[in-house]
């Protein structure tokens, strides 16, 4: 099949003859792919099922993953429904035309093939001039899932479409980018309460604000098995890039530093060469990434990094990587949509990036800075094959100096660990610099530090780190054995501590 490509654009719309044939076509039962305000879609007769079936194939569709009806006037949603409840109604009012889809109880005009085997059927009228025109020429209502081979990214170019299903569809409709660069929010309004089951550009605050609760599918993303998705995108991993994905979740610069130290761990053991790292990023943070090859999804300043998602996920495909390492965008304004195709993209592969990850020091405060604080620095120092880590120790309350507990110094010689004479010291935020982890003994003197000293990140008590509950106390007016057990109870946590750190 040798698929025909049309030009449209905002100044001079469609050339007449070649609307009336993109129409014609759809009329005849062939396929058009057609630009909207979200992406492209991949556009057949929604009335006759074999045109429905020629999308699936085309797509590589499952066939019980519903289509969505594309109408261009709302005299048509009676045409395509059985009824239409009151709040479908005044969201219509308010987001149509727009990128919002919902699901009616169908009206039997409407074949199983394109409801997937359902007896509801998903609709919606596009905001886009052209494709307005595009669907009021042809005088069907249009299904119209996105138009690229299923599962993989979806396209928010013409030249992706031709990528995916040249030779495989009739016609194509180049409309230049899409607004948006995401799919439309489809909400559920067979149901008492509004149910979001694929989020999009419309949030569930918007809809709220129109008709007051509206629920998220709580399944949004664990249809699985023989269970029929309600909805496009619900069953099936989508939009997804060739090569294995993970997502990195955490403060920005902590997870900067975490994909650059996992993508040098890449490098050093020869699991991929360089070019065969891809990061996705954003116009802030794409410089941070001296290795690697970095796509942008967009701008997190501007918010807009789901316009050029889909984009930045094919392009790693162009550029033949084997790993994608990214970061998150949970602040984005439109953090619903964004996520949830990342997530599919990655196929929930999600990793959290702790804070203490990135850190290159450690202070362990205590009350006086004599007996467990310099217990637990030299213990540490003492186990660490790294020197470049800096191990300190330091009190909450020290009104003078005051040498270290000499039972610690005793147990500590008595085990062969290396201590120099030291005298207590103050503890001082000014010390505190972002790649320090702050370790108090116990929670009371976590909070001292937390809310005496204004500190918001990497306070831990000594177990909590090591994973463990409760509180370490100083061995004070105990004799050897109690020193003795208060020094194996340190080191076992250190140890765990150390590993945590992933420090050598």
């Amino acid at each position: 099949m040798n698929t025909k490509v049309i030009i449209w654009n905002e100044e001079r719309g469609f050339e007449a003859e070649e609307l009336a044939e993109a129409a014609q076509i759809i009329r005849d039962g062939g396929l058009v792919a057609f630009p909207t305000e979200t992406v492209y879609g991949l556009g057949g007769n929604g009335l006759d099922p074999q045109a429905s079936q020629k999308i699936y194939a085309a797509k590589g569709r499952p066939s019980d993953n519903p289509l969505i009806l594309h109408i261009a006037k709302i005299d048509q949603l009676h045409e395509v429904v059985s009824e239409i409840p009151e709040a479908a109604a005044t969201l219509a009012e308010a987001f149509w035309p727009g990128p919002l889809t919902m699901i009616f109880k169908k009206a039997d005009c409407v074949p199983y093939e394109t409801t997937g085997g359902l007896d509801t059927v998903a609709v919606r009228m596009p905001q886009h001039t052209g494709a307005l025109q595009f669907l009021e020429e042809t005088g069907v209502p249009v299904a119209a899932p996105s138009a690229n081979t299923s599962g993989r990214p979806s396209p928010t170019l013409a030249k992706h479409v031709k990528e995916d299903l040249d030779g495989k569809i009739d016609m194509i409709i180049d409309g230049g980018e899409v607004g948006i660069g995401f799919e439309s929010t489809i909400v559920d309004v067979t149901e008492e309460v509004p149910v979001i089951l694929r989020p999009g550009f419309i949030t569930q605050k918007m809809l709220q604000e129109i008709v007051g609760e509206v629920q998220m599918d709580p399944a949004l993303m664990q249809v699985s098995g023989d269970e029929k998705p309600k909805a496009p995108g619900m069953k099936y991993r989508h939009y997804a890039p060739e090569a294995e994905m993970t997502l990195y979740q955490g403060d920005t610069e902590d997870v900067i530093a975490h994909i650059n130290r996992e993508i040098a761990a890449y490098v050093e053991h020869g699991t991929y060469r360089p070019e065969e790292i891809g990061i996705l990023a954003t116009t802030e943070s794409a410089g941070r990434y001296p290795v690697g090859q970095v796509v942008v999804a967009g701008s997190r300043k501007e918010d807009t990094e789901g316009k050029y998602l889909y984009d930045a996920l094919r392009r790693f495909d162009e550029l033949h990587v084997k790993r994608i390492l990214s970061e998150t965008f949970f602040d984005s304004a439109k953090e619903e949509a964004v996520m949830n195709r990342l997530k599919k993209a990655a196929g929930q592969n999600l990793v959290q990036v702790e804070p203490y990850e990135c850190c290159n020091r450690v202070i362990f405060v205590s009350k006086d800075n004599i007996t467990l604080g310099p217990m637990n620095e030299w213990i540490l120092k003492s186990i660490l094959m790294d020197k470049e880590k800096e191990v300190l120790s330091r009190g909450l309350v020290v009104l003078f100096e005051e040498p270290r507990n000499m039972k610690v110094t005793d147990i500590l010689i008595n085990h062969g660990v290396p201590c120099e004479e030291q005298v207590s010291v103050a503890f001082s935020p000014e010390e505190v610099t972002r790649d320090t982890v702050i370790i108090t003994m116990n929670f009371a003197e976590k909070v001292k530090v937390l809310e005496d000293y204004g500190l918001e990140r990497n306070v831990y008590t000594l177990r909590e780190l090591a994973g463990e509950e409760g509180d370490t106390e100083p061995p004070l007016g105990g004799d050897e054995e109690a020193y003795e057990a208060s020094y194996t109870e340190c080191k076992d946590l250190l140890y765990k501590i150390k590993k945590k750190l992933q420090w050598r």
